[in-house]
Formats: C-alpha cells, structure tokens, sequence
C-alpha cells in the first residue's frame, strides 16, 4: 500500500486535474460552421474505439462544475473557470425562469432547453455545480440561479406526498410529480438547500433537508447497509444498475453509488448536533469498509471512497488506510493516462448504466463517463490534502 507521503499527495492532486483537464478538453463546441446549440455542454459519456459520445444531460453539467470549480480555486487556472462558466450558461438554458409556470418556475430541464421533464435529483446536482462555481467567483448570477432552484423544491416540499418532488412535467400542463419519493437516492435533491443554507445561513432551506436525512436513516439495515427504497423486497427485484441489483440473497436490495447520500445525514448532523445522524453514518462507513469494493459497479468505489473520508473525518475517525488499500486497482487503473485521443485523456473509465457496455456496444471500460471522473477526482482532491469532493461534499468549497 502507497504511503500518504506530501509527494504522493500531489501526485493525486495532479491526477485529479488531469480529469478536470478532461471536462474541459471533452467539452463540446459551436464553431463555424458547424452551428449547433450545445456550446459549453459536456459528454455524458465517450466510447473510445469509435470515438462516439452521448451529450450530458443537467447533472452531467453539474458535476463537471464541481470538478471544475475545485480545480480552478486550487490552481487559479484561467482554463478551469472559462470551461465551468461554459457549462454554467449551458444550465442557464435549460433553466425554467418563465413565471407562467407557477410552481416550476427555478427548475432545471433533463437535457435541452426543448425537454419537456426533469428528474428533479438530476437538476439538484447543477443546481449545486452553480453553487461551487459562485463559491470560487464570487458571480452572483450563478447563486441567484442555484436559489431559484431552492426556492422551487421549497414551493412543492409536501412531507403528506414524500417530500420533495421527484419529476416536473411542462407542457401540456404543468404537473409536478412526488412518485418516486420513496426510493433512497432522490432524497439527495436536499443537497443543493444545504449549500444555500451555507452560503446565507437562512434556516428555512433545513426542513425539507432534515427530513431527507430522516428517511435515510429510516432505511437503513442493522448492519448499516442501505437499502435503495422503502419495502424493496416487496417491490420485487431491481434490475441490475449503477445504484442496486448486485450481491446475494438481501444485498441486491442495497446502494452501491449513492449519489453521495451521506452527504444529507452529515449535514443534519452539522445542523442539529444529533447524535443520531453521525451514529448511522459510522455505520454505513463500516458496512462499506467490511463489503467493498466490489468489482461492479465501478463507480461505487470512488463514491464509497469519498463517503469513508467524510464520515472519517466528520466523526474523527482515519479510515484512509482502507481507501488507500484499494486505490490502485479500483481508481487509478481507471485513468486515461499517455495515450493519443484528446477526448479521453485524464478521464476515468468505467460505464454502469447497462450492466455491460453502452448504447454504441463494447466492453463497460471502452467509456470514459462523468460519473466515474467526478467521483474519483473527487477521492484524489480529497487524499491531496486540499480538496473536498465540492458539490458531493458536506464541506462544499
């Protein structure tokens, strides 16, 4: 196992930009004369043997700002900004400001301006890209829009439906959707009112926030697993994913990317002071030390990397060692290092959604993905010693 020495700690501090690099690289253009209207969007995901890509949908932009903006405020590289406020104008289009719509209006469209929906966890996560962003410029354009988009999951928080609204519908009339309010993930939607709330310190963005941790906690197993919904086994099998599907008997019920859930439960535990939260908090972080990593997902072992740090570090605990056992094989390896394609260099590899490959076929590691990038740079910000994980962080910037 590598020692955590000052060298090797910038070493991962270079790796994670060379991911940043990646976002910015990757990015996706206009330019004479190919007019096309995704100017600052970035990839969802690139298959290398064809060099193929599928556009990012709103979190892809989101979590593409969080990288960004951690990279830009740790080197004050121009290159990092310029790339985060492309992305940023790129939300900023699919942000629903029309005041005809009532209880939508601050909502963040799927995936162009002309989409008719949102997942609304989906758009939590550029709402939060637009929040590191202003946290390392200072542009208040980017926290008004982040605020409009509290203020929308404030209008339609309704504990009597599940909480926050999972899905909007736009036309033919406005609909907002609280349907999925009993799967685990969609309670991360609370994660962007934690950082508003850290930015001005109005206590009204808590409620709906405490009550997310709240449900988590609720699905938690003895063992300190988590389960993806409430009655999963009476909801029959799920299909094997990047969150659940996998294990034996019980533990295809349990997450495995969560989204940063836990982000939610330390933040009620920084907001309350109660015991309860960093107590199933500690436990999740042993469950994962005592069941991962596993080989697939992929993406779990970053995100249950960054989960341990934080929890670590929240309860005063050092579980680096764990997390540095692992590092090598389950997110190093997965970089693309040296090699002759700009659009995959310094991007992490490994795609989940499909169990195996993707829509353009191949094996899941010929796809260099958000997903993956995001959550491993954040891992490498965090062990360089100056990093937090941004958006995916209860620290945020």
């Amino acid at each position: 196992m590598t020692a955590l020495t000052p060298d090797v700690r910038d070493r991962y501090l270079q790796r994670a930009l060379r991911a940043a690099d990646w976002f910015a690289s990757s990015q996706l253009g206009s330019h004479r004369p190919d007019w096309n209207a995704d100017r600052g969007r970035f990839m969802y995901y690139y298959y290398m043997p064809e060099k193929k890509h599928v556009p990012g949908l709103n979190w892809t932009m989101g979590r593409a700002l969080f990288v960004l903006s951690e990279a830009y405020k740790l080197t004050g590289e121009a290159k990092y900004r310029e790339s985060a406020e492309l992305g940023a104008a790129y939300i900023a289009a699919l942000q629903v400001m029309d005041p005809h719509f009532k209880r939508a209006v601050g909502c963040i469209k799927e995936s162009i301006p002309q989409t008719n929906w949102t997942s609304v966890l989906d758009a939590a996560q550029a709402a939060s890209g637009l929040l590191m962003l202003h946290a390392v410029t200072g542009d208040e354009r980017h926290a008004r829009r982040a605020r409009a988009f509290g203020e929308f999951l404030l209008r339609n928080y309704d504990p009597e439906k599940g909480g926050l609204p999972t899905r909007v519908e736009y036309e033919p009339e406005e609909t907002i959707v609280h349907s999925h309010a009993g799967i685990t993930m969609y309670h991360c939607s609370a994660i962007p009112l934690w950082h508003l709330y850290r930015l001005d310190g109005d206590k009204a963005w808590l409620p709906p926030l405490i009550a997310a941790a709240d449900f988590v906690l609720a699905r938690q197993r003895a063992d300190g697993a988590l389960y993806y919904r409430e009655n999963p086994q009476a909801a029959g099998i799920p299909k094997i994913n990047h969150h659940e599907g996998r294990g034996e008997g019980d533990d295809i019920y349990v997450l495995r990317n969560d989204d940063a859930i836990m982000v939610v439960v330390l933040a009620a535990y920084e907001a309350t002071g109660e015991a309860r939260y960093i107590e199933a908090a500690v436990r999740y972080a042993q469950w994962i030390m005592a069941n991962a990593p596993q080989e697939r997902p992929f993406c779990a072992f970053p995100v249950q990397a960054n989960t341990v740090l934080d929890i670590g570090k929240a309860s005063g605990n050092d579980w680096t060692d764990w997390v540095m056992k692992h590092l090598d094989k389950h997110l190093l390896d997965r970089q693309v290092l040296g090699g002759d394609d700009p659009l995959a260099e310094g991007g992490f590899r490994g795609e989940d959604e499909e169990d195996e490959g993707g829509i353009f076929g191949g094996t899941s590691l010929d796809y260099v993905t958000t997903r993956m990038t995001c959550y491993s740079a954040g891992t490498l910000f965090r062990l360089s010693g100056k990093g937090t994980g941004a958006g995916f962080s209860v620290q945020g910037l």
